[in-house]
């Protein structure tokens, strides 16, 4: 608002034999400057007045003045004294008012001064925490090269074991086939064997059927020739060609049954030494067979048994792998929250820089209103020691108080201009 400044009224008087009785004015500027050139002024009284100037010529005659004179100074007197009183007691809120308000101030600065305190504490212990952590951080980066360098060798080994279960599982398949082809071949060769023996049985049986029918005929024969020989006997006197014809025919059937029957036993004979043969090479080859059977058998087995070893082999590296990558997980959640705790101590240094920021201005504030308090004091004694006094020659005094302030980033300059008259000074 525009600069307001209060005069109470005054008057003059003429004659030698009286003299001036009172007159004080008194005026008070708060003049408000700041940094983006707004001027403003407030008046420290609260209020706005105009300013009242009162005049009065001085008669031509020294008894009108006497008695004007003496009439204006009773009812001037009552009315100065009675607006003096009025603001006496503005004066006195105001500073109490203004007192509770440093009071505040007093009290916020000391709730800055311990939050300070509480967040220098805090910082400090945010720091032994991050200290703590970045040293956990760096042993965890080095045993994170160490992780990832058996992790890399851990790789290669299994990288060659798969190539060999490939290898293993490969020569597995191998031997099972050979194994199913061995066990068709041996199934074929059990077939033949099965078969030799029924031929083998065959013939044994038609050896025995064929002597057996040798051995008849060969009995025929000579029950024949016997009985042919009894007749023959009987009629040797009949017929004596008939008897050499018997005999031819005798010694042809002999000769004839000797030679079948050498026949039959050499034929038989071959024969069962080609099925004996037969027989031994099927044996052989069964023999060999199996004893392939049982050598593959052994190789499956040991093959099996180095394949489940290099599983569990697998399993425990992909065990490690996984434990390894856990272990990896918490190392970069261990380096979020170290990145969490370092934002958060930015984010509380900064809080705490704002918070001394304001604590200044506080500061700042209640140093201007200091000023202001002691100037109203000052104001005050001056008045009381005005009324203590009661009256005299009048004297001026202008006192300067001027005050710097810095208030959210804007400067405030505060000038308080006191223009006195009585018989009191001020000095600031």
């Amino acid at each position: 608002g525009p600069a307001v400044e209060l005069s109470p009224r005054g008057y003059g008087c003429g004659s030698a034999n009286s003299h001036c009785s009172s007159e004080a004015t008194e005026s008070i500027s708060r003049t408000h400057s700041y940094r983006k050139a707004r001027p403003a002024s407030v008046s420290s009284s609260g209020f706005h007045s105009q300013r009242r100037r009162l005049t009065y010529s001085q008669p031509s005659s020294i008894d009108s003045l006497e008695t004007f004179n003496g009439d204006m100074t009773r009812k001037s007197e009552k009315e100065i004294l009675q607006a003096l009183n009025d603001r006496f007691a503005g004066y006195i809120d105001k500073v109490r008012n203004l007192e509770m308000h440093n009071r505040n101030l007093e009290a916020e600065a000391a709730a800055l001064r311990h939050n300070q305190a509480g967040r220098a504490s805090v910082g400090e212990h945010y720091e032994r925490e991050l200290g703590d952590l970045r040293g956990l951080l760096q042993q965890l980066t080095g045993e994170k090269a160490r992780a990832a360098v058996e992790h890399e060798h851990l790789e290669e080994d299994i990288q060659h074991l798969r190539v060999r279960l490939e290898d293993e599982a490969r020569n597995r398949e191998e031997l099972e086939a050979a194994a199913r082809a061995m066990k068709k071949y041996v199934e074929e060769c059990r077939l033949v064997r099965l078969e030799l023996d029924k031929k083998l049985r065959a013939l044994e049986e038609e050896a025995a059927f064929l002597k057996k029918n040798h051995e008849e005929e060969v009995a025929e024969l000579l029950e024949q020739i016997q009985s042919a020989q009894v007749s023959f006997d009987m009629r040797d006197t009949l017929k004596a060609d008939v008897t050499t014809a018997l005999r031819e025919i005798r010694s042809q059937l002999d000769s004839h049954a000797s030679k079948t029957s050498v026949h039959a036993e050499e034929w038989f004979k071959v024969r069962m030494e080609h099925l004996s043969e037969a027989a031994r090479s099927n044996q052989d080859a069964i023999r060999g067979t199996q004893e392939e059977i049982a050598e593959y058998r052994r190789k499956l087995q040991s093959r099996t048994i180095e394949l489940e070893t290099l599983r569990g082999t697998k399993e425990s590296l992909e065990r490690q792998r996984i434990e390894k990558k856990a272990e990896m997980m918490f190392m970069f959640v261990l380096q979020e929250t170290i990145n969490q705790l370092d934002n958060e101590l930015k984010t509380t240094k900064w809080e705490m820089a704002s918070q001394l920021k304001d604590y200044q201005e506080l500061l700042n504030v209640k140093m201007a209103l200091d000023i202001e308090i002691a100037a109203y004091r000052k104001l005050l004694e001056g008045e009381e020691n005005r009324f203590v006094s009661g009256g005299g020659p009048y004297s001026y005094l202008e006192s300067r108080i001027s005050a710097h302030l810095k208030v959210k980033g804007e400067e405030i300059s505060d000038t308080i201009h006191i223009h006195t008259y009585g018989p009191f000074r001020i000095t600031s």
